[in-house]
C-alpha cells in the first residue's frame, strides 16, 4: 500500500511541486485505498477540507499519479473509474449490487489472444475482475 509520503516522493522525483491540492489528494488516497475511490468520491471528501478545489483539479492530479505509475485506474463497471494505489500486482472482486471493491491476490495465468484475433493490437496488461454479491447485499 502506498502512503501519502510515497506519493510525495514519486512527485518530487519527477520534479513536480507538492501543492496543497496534491497533498490533500495524496492523504485521501492513502486513507481510502481499501475502497478504491472514484474521482468524485475524492472530490467530495477533499472539498470539505478545501472548498475551492475543483473536480477538474482532482482528475488532473489523478492523471499525474497514473502517469507516474503510482496508481492504476480501474474500470470495474460500477459507473465511475475507480483508482487503486497498491503497487503489488493483484486483481479485484466487485459486488454487482453495491459496487464495493476488494483486492484479490491470486495467481491467474495470462490469457493469450490468438494472433488472428488481435487485429493489430499489442496487449500490454490484463486485469481479472471477479463479480459477486457481498455479504451485506446478500443479507
Amino acid at each position: 500500500m502506498l502512503t501519502a509520503a510515497d506519493l510525495r516522493q514519486q512527485f518530487q522525483r519527477r520534479g513536480l511541486r507538492i501543492t496543497p491540492q496534491r497533498d490533500l489528494i495524496f492523504r485521501l488516497l492513502e486513507g481510502a485505498q481499501a475502497e478504491h475511490p472514484s474521482a468524485e468520491v475524492l472530490y467530495v471528501r477533499a472539498s470539505r477540507e478545501m472548498p475551492s478545489l475543483s473536480l477538474r483539479t482532482v482528475y488532473a492530479i489523478l492523471k499525474e499519479l497514473e502517469q507516474a505509475g503510482a496508481i492504476r485506474p480501474l474500470d470495474l463497471g460500477t459507473g465511475s473509474m475507480r483508482y487503486c494505489a497498491t503497487p503489488v500486482r493483484h486483481h479485484h472482486i466487485v459486488c454487482t449490487q453495491c459496487g464495493k471493491v476488494k483486492d484479490v491476490y491470486v495467481d491467474v495465468e495470462p490469457v493469450e489472444i490468438p494472433p488472428d484475433q488481435r487485429r493489430g493490437f499489442q496487449v500490454k496488461d490484463q486485469d481479472v475482475v471477479f463479480r459477486a454479491v457481498c455479504t451485506e447485499c446478500r443479507a
